[in-house]
């Protein structure tokens, strides 16, 4: 029987559900033996209160949230024999997950539900529901 899953897409964005979902989607992948893409979609707008700061002066914007985001589920990565590649992309979020898992051909996206209050969903939407909407492929949604 063929395998079901061989790729997995998890988005990182430095919150808590999403180490939630790393977690659950490297245990699935251990499982399946499957190669997880662990993306990073840094927004192409500027830093947001209580999302992230601002780069220090001199610093690359996308290379320094990235680093930010990173350094929180390194240890995670560490300690995991699953296959992983690391993508760092700079756009919308929703969008660039849903590309990603088309070019890959992935089989499931594993992602973080952030949990926006209803002023948050209003203003900047949910990730989570565009991926679920959009995706290739078949999603996982972890709270």
């Amino acid at each position: 029987m063929e395998k079901l899953i061989q790729k997995l897409i998890i988005p990182i964005d430095g919150s808590p559900s999403s180490a939630k979902a790393l977690e659950f989607g490297l245990a699935i992948a251990k499982a399946s033996n499957a190669k997880c893409y662990i993306v990073e979609v840094i927004e192409d707008f500027g830093p947001l209160p209580g999302y992230y700061d601002a780069a220090p002066a001199g610093k690359d914007r996308v290379k320094w949230i990235s680093e930010q985001r990173f350094e929180k589920i390194h240890p995670i990565l560490d300690e995991t024999t699953v296959k992983w590649e690391r993508v760092v992309i700079e756009g919308y979020p929703a969008e660039e997950i849903c590309k990603l898992a088309e070019k890959e051909k992935a089989d499931l996206i594993v992602i973080g539900s952030r949990g926006h209050g209803i002023l948050g969903r209003f203003i900047m939407g949910s990730v989570s529901d565009r991926v679920v909407h959009y995706a290739p492929c078949s999603v996982t949604i972890v709270r």
